[in-house]
């Protein structure tokens, strides 16, 4: 992502649309770690919700979720994380998602639906850590019985 910085901010920044694989494990369960792209475009108008890329003072790029906007910075977070990172100044914000894939289709991020679970996993975030644990117990659960199935003659 270093090598095409330069590239990306420009286009971005003359108004342009660019597509990026998502990568690290962040922003899950709706990125997923080199399976989804994400379409950005320049940041006009900043609303809790939206999904951004911004660079932090150490250089490293960041696509996290805005937890709160005041006229001069952000707060965010991962989607996967509890934690949250205040601070992020506006002139670090370098796009906005407008649509990101999900399981092989595009999901544009104005789609009421979409804006159910962000509302939701914003609500969550306290207790993220529990409902995360709780979804991962049952996924285990449910691959147990698939496989005790599978072994029936």
């Amino acid at each position: 992502m270093a090598d095409l910085s330069p590239l990306l901010e420009e286009v971005i920044c003359s108004g342009g649309q660019a597509e990026l694989t998502a990568t690290g494990r962040s922003m899950r369960p709706m990125l997923w770690d080199g399976k989804s792209k994400v379409r950005l475009a320049p940041a006009e108008c900043l609303r809790r919700g939206d999904v951004i890329l911004y660079r932090r003072p150490s250089g490293a790029y960041v696509l996290h979720r805005i937890t709160a906007v005041t006229e001069t910075s952000c707060t965010c977070c991962g989607d996967a994380q509890c934690i949250l990172e205040q601070g992020v100044g506006r002139d670090c914000v370098i796009a906005k998602a407008l649509a990101f894939t999900w399981r092989g289709g595009w999901v544009e991020c104005a789609n009421p639906v979409y804006g159910l679970y962000w509302r939701f996993w914003l609500a969550v975030r306290p207790v993220r850590r529990l409902v995360s644990g709780v979804y991962r117990r049952l996924r285990r659960i449910v691959g147990r019985r698939k496989d005790r199935v599978s072994d029936l003659p």
